[in-house]
């Protein structure tokens, strides 16, 4: 593969290895094919020389012709990336998944049991398109809608849960499982009265204990289901558990919990914060990453914390944010030891968030 100095790109020149700024963070992904505005960012960070792929030559035809090809080709390709990865048609894709995932928990609060097959067609297809934009994880709040919540938030608990299952190195075979962990952590929810679900205000005493026996009847729901391993059940058991053995409904420590709830549990409360709902605002992304860092030290497992940080803010350059004095800005860079605090550029300068430590990310705009 040729090395090439960076002030002699070529606009549409893909990537053969990853780019990797002085300190360590991840600038550009394998394959990236580099523009203009790539191009400015490798000479911003002083990166003099990169690897790129080798271009097939075409025997017979003029460089000048084979050029003006090879042009015409990434642009096209560009194009088809565009058509198939916009948010629009992982949107229309996602609100397909909620509403039949809706129809088959409502057969399941008439009595049923879990139709796993069902289940698992509806995950399986968003779970194949997300992989080609994972970066979707920082904007699913855009895809919501306050009166399917439940449903939406089932689907995206799934997605995440099974991104942190890939990235913690989880055993390819149970990625599924661990999807559908995320996905029917709540089940148990079919048998909570409506009027405790729905309440908007807070719940009596007496109304939270119930709320929380929608874990118990979740086991008890997913164990009478065939194809669900035992690890499914106890992620709907012990999703509220937490690693000072200070959650419910049995209280038990870390070291008790399976691995699968302890995965469901960050990818939980992960996408309930970011989320708006009847007596919560949704909150930034990246505050939200803050929030799951403090709470690693004895609420959530830090390992898996670290691994899903670490995952969630790879794919951040690009995403147009807006800081908490008001100023909209692009993310260009973000250090893996400092990763929600990433530099952020505006206005033909760059905000380092790492020493510009009175703002803060507050909403994710687009990508």
């Amino acid at each position: 593969m040729p090395i090439v100095d960076v002030k002699q790109l070529s606009t549409g020149s893909k990537l053969a290895e990853e780019v990797h700024t002085t300190l360590g963070g991840l600038l550009f992904s394998k394959g990236t094919a580099l523009y203009e505005k790539d191009i400015e960012y490798l000479n911003a960070f002083m990166i003099k020389q990169v690897m790129i792929e080798e271009q097939e030559e075409a025997t017979g035809v003029e460089p000048s012709v084979q050029k003006e090809a090879v042009q015409q080709e990434v642009a096209a390709a560009k194009a088809r990336k565009d058509r198939t990865d916009r948010p629009e048609a992982f949107q229309q894709s996602f609100e397909n998944a909620v509403s039949t995932l809706k129809n088959l928990l409502i057969r399941v609060q008439g009595g049923d049991n879990i139709p796993v097959m069902e289940v698992r067609e509806v995950v399986a297809p968003i779970l194949s398109q997300f992989q080609s934009q994972p970066q979707v994880m920082l904007s699913l709040r855009h895809f919501a809608k306050m009166d399917s919540y439940a449903y939406e938030h089932a689907i995206a608990v799934g997605i995440i849960s099974y991104m942190i299952a890939k990235w913690i190195k989880v055993p390819e075979k149970e990625w599924m499982q661990v999807a559908l962990a995320g996905t029917l952590l709540d089940v148990g929810k079919t048998k909570i009265d409506r009027r405790i679900l729905q309440k908007p205000g807070k719940l009596t005493t007496e109304e939270f204990e119930e709320m929380k026996k929608h874990t118990v009847y979740g086991y008890q729901i997913i164990k009478a289901s065939h194809g669900l391993s035992e690890g499914v059940a106890l992620a709907a058991l012990q999703h509220h558990e937490r690693e000072d053995g200070s959650g419910y409904p049995l209280g038990l420590p870390g070291t008790k919990l399976h691995l699968y709830s302890k995965i469901v549990a960050v990818a939980d409360m992960y996408h309930a914060m970011c989320s708006d709902r009847i007596y919560q605002k949704a909150q930034s992304p990246y505050m939200v990453v803050e929030q799951l860092v403090q709470d690693s030290f004895g609420k959530l497992d830090p390992y898996i914390v670290r691994a899903f940080v670490d995952g969630i803010t790879q794919f951040a350059a690009g995403t147009v944010v807006e800081l908490s004095d008001g100023t909209i800005g692009k993310i260009v860079f973000t250090d893996r030891n400092q990763p929600t605090r990433p530099m952020v550029e505006t206005g033909g300068r760059i905000i380092n968030l790492v020493d510009s430590r009175h703002l803060s990310i507050v909403k994710v705009l687009e990508k």
